[in-house]
């Protein structure tokens, strides 16, 4: 049987999962995400990501990786840094050898930052760097084009029965909530019920409810068919009757972001997240409050 990633992390995780209430298919824990720098140069390449370079100020002016913003760790206090305005975007962090970014980034999560990695030093950084104060650059008027993407904009992908999906699916709804599952997740299965009727009963207050389902692709990175049909099944037994979107490459960047599932979040009308991210299982009446807060704030 074809195995995903998600299905190999869940697998690995079993034994902790034991000792755990059954709400997610891997535990939430305080500590920072590691990452490679191959895959912190794709993240960077892509746009995905804020560098953040935690060494002092001589430190930086001497080597680092280009595109970095200087932050240095013993500057990060009890209120969240204007450089990161941002709580919600994926920070990137480097030092010269990995001490100084576990320390950072615990701090940042503390302060309430959701996406934090930890890319470990300089010192393992095969790629290019430079040197010198950087130049300041000129203030410029942000327009419409320059305006940074949400989360899931410009997204493309099929449903479960292979119909095109783009992000045109969020417009028209002040929040779709989007729920990340697997058909081998059983919180996730559990969930699904509460879930469509979440989805049904918030219908006339411009609220939807969007599955991802992140474990139907093959080695070869496209729709495996015995997989999809996995996931129908689950779909018609559960009720789950909302879209679920089968991911393509528009979406790797965020799926290699989720380490646990279900992980759920909020996107507006542009797909641009809304609060924060949400990991494990909920009732319809925990996830019901959420969205009347979230609706609350944004006036609706």
């Amino acid at each position: 049987m074809h195995m995903t990633w998600t299905r190999r992390l869940c697998a690995l995780l079993l034994a902790l999962l034991l000792a755990l209430p059954l709400t997610s298919c891997a535990p939430a824990g305080t500590s920072v995400e590691t990452i490679s720098p191959e895959k912190g140069k794709l993240l960077l390449d892509a746009g995905k990501a804020v560098l953040v370079d935690v060494r002092t100020k001589e430190e930086f002016e001497e080597e680092r990786i280009p595109g970095a913003i200087n932050l240095p760790n013993e500057e990060i206090g009890d209120e969240a840094p204007a450089l990161l305005p941002d709580k919600d975007a994926t920070i990137l962090l480097y030092c010269r050898s990995g001490n100084r970014t576990k320390d950072a980034g615990r701090k940042l999560q503390d302060l309430g930052y959701t996406n934090v990695l930890d890319m470990g030093g300089i010192a393992d950084w095969p790629y290019e760097t430079e040197s010198g104060a950087p130049e300041a650059e000129e203030p410029a008027e942000e327009s419409a084009q320059d305006a940074p993407a949400g989360i899931l904009s410009g997204i493309t992908g099929t449903d479960l029965e292979g119909g095109a999906i783009d992000d045109s699916l969020f417009s028209g709804h002040a929040l779709t909530l989007v729920n990340v599952w697997a058909t081998t997740c059983g919180p996730c299965i559990q969930e699904m019920p509460d879930l469509a009727a979440l989805h049904a009963s918030y219908a006339d207050k411009g609220v939807q409810v969007v599955g991802l389902v992140s474990d139907v692709l093959g080695r070869d990175g496209a729709p495996d068919e015995a997989l999809l049909a996995d996931a129908r099944d689950i779909v018609a037994d559960t009720g789950a009757d909302y879209v679920h979107i089968v991911p393509d490459e528009s979406l790797f960047f965020l799926l290699q972001q989720i380490f646990a599932v279900p992980t759920t979040f909020f996107v507006d009308e542009t797909g641009a997240q809304v609060g924060q991210t949400y990991l494990g299982a909920k009732s319809e009446e925990e996830w019901a409050a959420i969205v009347d807060e979230l609706l609350g704030e944004a006036g609706a």
